[in-house]
């Protein structure tokens, strides 16, 4: 009867043994699933963060070439605009410094 039950206690330890060695191999399989998910969906992640990166990257240089587009028409059109009153104006300073110097050193 003790050796029947020594023999009981044996074979459920031997069974509780089976059971964690499942378990623990259950539960490596999970983890490493999960680990390997998880590592699927932070390259993902990754992926679509470098991808909104490089569309606002390019969203940014056509936005700076367009400034860039805008200031050299501006500074084209102002140059033409100082030409034209250069111009217009170029007459009447020659004619207006010709008689200031007539005045101060006289007419010869």
């Amino acid at each position: 009867m003790v050796l029947e039950a020594l023999v009981r206690i044996r074979e459920a330890e031997d069974k509780v043994e089976k059971m964690r060695q499942v378990a623990k191999e259950e539960l490596g399989k999970y983890e490493k699933k999960k680990s390997e998910e998880f590592q699927r969906r932070q390259e993902k992640s990754q992926a679509k963060v470098t991808a909104l990166l490089h569309e606002l990257e390019t969203q940014q240089n056509e936005q700076l070439q367009k400034d860039k587009e805008i200031l050299l028409s501006e500074a084209k059109e102002q140059n033409q605009n100082f030409r034209a009153k250069y111009e217009k104006n170029k007459e009447a300073i020659i004619d207006h410094v010709i008689e200031r110097v007539k005045k101060v050193y006289g007419s010869q």
